[in-house]
């Protein structure tokens, strides 16, 4: 039996943030491996792309809190 468009489009968008959150999990590690390795450059580089993967991740649940 087909799953109703809908729903298709939520379990879709809930893989995507929990691949975002994992991708934001290794950045994070990164991110504190970098400062204690005195390396700021890339520390705030890591924690950049770690904020901004935090906001696409809180809008695609706001969405889905919607559909």
């Amino acid at each position: 039996m087909a799953r109703p468009k809908r729903t298709q489009v939520s379990t879709a968008l809930m893989v995507y943030v929990v691949l975002l959150l994992s991708l934001q999990l290794f950045l994070l590690a990164v991110a504190v491996e970098a400062f204690l390795g005195h390396e700021p450059s890339l520390a705030w580089s890591a924690t950049a792309v770690s904020v901004a993967l935090a906001a696409g991740s809180v809008l695609f649940y706001r969405y889905l809190r919607r559909v």
